[in-house]
């Protein structure tokens, strides 16, 4: 377990679950832990993949430019006023001279990008030497984790099972799930040197987070009819789901974790 007890890790989930279903509420608190832990990065920042805002404006608070590929979100990251500048830009193809940052961030990002290594190479070519790259990414673990899959497995359901897996990858969207030594590798290639590995979501976090997408059918529904995906966060609603969700926020080291946290340094 990490230093957070349940207490602060209630206040570290709170900001996400007002606003998200509470399977990606689970994840990005956790994130959200992780990064707060780094200290203040160096600036600017640039958010890469930076969606609508939400977990920027969570964690730090500000950064000086996002860039992502889908305008709604875009649109919803400029009410949210977090971003000194917001641009419609491809992570692969970034519009900045090289050395312009002092810190790159894509939390749960790159993963989703098809030409990862032209991304990580675009990362280091914008950040000044001795400037920090902060990526959170699933790994191979995480389908084997699945509940549901197991339990097929458990029937002799092999082939049911890996259908399964596959649906749940392609939900995800996740064109990229490595060892945490492929990912640190990749890494390596572009012109990194990672500081911080630590992996995340345990087992258990990952069957919340796999059976919380069928509790969060209600929010897909807010969101279609009320553009969010939380109508009414009033906090003693959820008490619920932050006494099953909490603890799984603090914890650290679990073996067999889903997902790892890098920092990496422009070599």
């Amino acid at each position: 377990m990490s230093s957070t007890t349940r207490a602060s890790a209630g206040d570290i989930l709170w900001p996400h679950l007002r606003e998200l279903p509470a399977f990606r509420a689970l994840i990005r608190a956790i994130e959200a832990r992780l990064l707060g832990e780094q200290g203040e990065l160096p600036r600017p920042l640039l958010d890469i993949g930076c969606g609508d805002g939400h977990f920027v404006q969570a964690t730090l608070g500000r950064a000086d430019v996002g860039v992502d590929v889908h305008f709604p979100s875009l649109r919803q990251a400029q009410r949210r006023e977090v971003y000194a500048g917001l641009g419609a830009a491809s992570a692969a193809r970034l519009p900045f001279a090289d050395g312009r940052f002092g810190s790159v961030l894509a939390n749960c990002a790159i993963e989703h990008m098809p030409d990862l290594d032209s991304v990580l190479r675009e990362a280091a070519r914008v950040l000044r030497p001795g400037g920090r790259f902060v990526f959170s990414v699933p790994i191979d673990r995480l389908n084997r984790n699945l509940f549901v899959a197991g339990a097929l497995e458990r029937l002799g359901m092999g082939g049911a099972a890996a259908r399964y897996r596959e649906w749940f990858r392609r939900i995800q969207v996740h064109y990229h799930m490595y060892s945490p030594d492929e990912w640190q590798r990749r890494a390596e290639a572009a012109g990194f040197r990672v500081v911080v590995r630590r992996e995340y979501l345990s087992p258990r976090a990952t069957r919340l987070l796999e059976l919380g997408h069928f509790y969060g059918l209600p929010n897909l529904a807010a969101r279609r009819l009320f553009g969010k995906w939380v109508v009414w966060p009033w906090r003693p609603r959820f008490a619920l789901e932050e006494k099953v969700l909490a603890p799984r926020v603090a914890e650290d080291g679990v073996p067999n974790s889903s997902c790892c946290f890098f920092v990496a340094e422009k070599a």
